[in-house]
């Protein structure tokens, strides 16, 4: 497998001024030939132009984008209805990108049943088919949920059984590490799991978290997107999920969803006899690619001990 690296943690550098090229120039340099994609607003608002840019920066850099995330929209919120227009600019970039696969979340609402869960997302991918035909991208639906909320992708089955309902060739799947570890090895098996999904699976984003608070706190999602073994809390099975990309006979990239150094998104700063000091929301971009590299290096150790790694 190939390492990639996704490029949402570095979306609050773009918002400070880092360019697309510039962005993509990091990932290269902290050792990363591949990237998973992540599709911002600036992007999909001309997906002919901004694709085309992207698949030149690329081929500039001598970089391949296997995958692409599309932006984090809640499908079956109402209050989304409008925006829904924008995953399908978001595909067409791909498009234009030469980007061949795009991830796409699910949707949810506090009270839904698994079953409206299931007839609901599949009718909203079904939707979203002809737009990727049209742009010969693959659809990858990614696990997600838990008991705790109405998201019902909780295991390989699940995401299987949703990605066959589909009934297109173009529909295939994303296993999400962090997102199984949810359930901290108690409802879902993640090296049975890679196994379910098959030769459906397509894409994997790899990240480390802690799993859930124990009894008697309740329990919380902690969707961390820690870096593999960044912690002696961190617990996502890694034995089981690189054993079981093996035995599956996955032929896609080992990208990393971690997002390492990256600048905080809430509100950082002190404020001393009236002057505020915020110097520290975020950090050089030298820092960045620095932990990246690191980052890399614990990806090869990964892939390396089940003789999985490729340049």
């Amino acid at each position: 497998m190939k390492l990639s690296l996704s490029s949402c943690s570095l979306n609050e550098y773009l918002k400070e001024g880092l360019s697309e090229y510039e962005s993509l120039a990091a990932i290269k340099e902290a050792g990363f030939n591949c990237t998973d994609y992540d599709i911002h607003q600036s992007l999909y608002c001309d997906p002919e132009k901004f694709g085309k840019e992207a698949k030149e920066n690329l081929e500039k850099l001598g970089m391949t984008a296997p995958q692409a995330h599309a932006p984090g929209i809640n499908p079956m919120d109402p209050a989304s209805k409008e925006r829904l227009g924008e995953i399908r600019d978001a595909i067409r970039f791909c498009g234009y990108a030469g980007i061949p696969g795009i991830v796409v979340h699910p949707g949810a609402m506090d009270g839904f049943t698994a079953e409206e869960f299931f007839d609901k997302n599949v009718a909203f991918y079904k939707s979203l088919i002809p737009t990727c035909e049209e742009a010969n991208v693959k659809l990858l639906i990614e696990n997600i949920g838990n008991y705790a909320d109405p998201y019902y992708l909780w295991d390989g089955k699940a995401l299987r059984n949703m990605v066959e309902a589909v009934e297109s060739e173009l529909a295939l799947a994303c296993w999400d590490v962090g997102h199984s570890n949810h359930f901290y090895r108690k409802d879902c098996d993640p090296y049975q799991s890679i196994l379910d999904v098959g030769d459906k699976l397509y894409a994997t984003h790899v990240h480390d978290n802690c799993g859930y608070f124990t009894d008697p706190i309740e329990h919380h999602r902690i969707d961390m997107h820690a870096m593999p073994y960044a912690s002696v809390w961190c617990n996502v099975n890694f034995d089981a999920v690189v054993k079981g990309l093996v035995d599956a006979n996955y032929k896609g990239t080992f990208n990393l969803e971690s997002i390492v150094c990256a600048p905080r998104i809430v509100n950082q700063s002190v404020t001393v006899n009236g002057e505020v000091f915020n110097r520290l929301r975020i950090l050089p971009l030298r820092a960045w690619i620095a932990c990246n590299r690191g980052l890399y290096e614990v990806g090869k150790a990964m892939l390396e001990a089940y003789d999985a790694f490729e340049e």
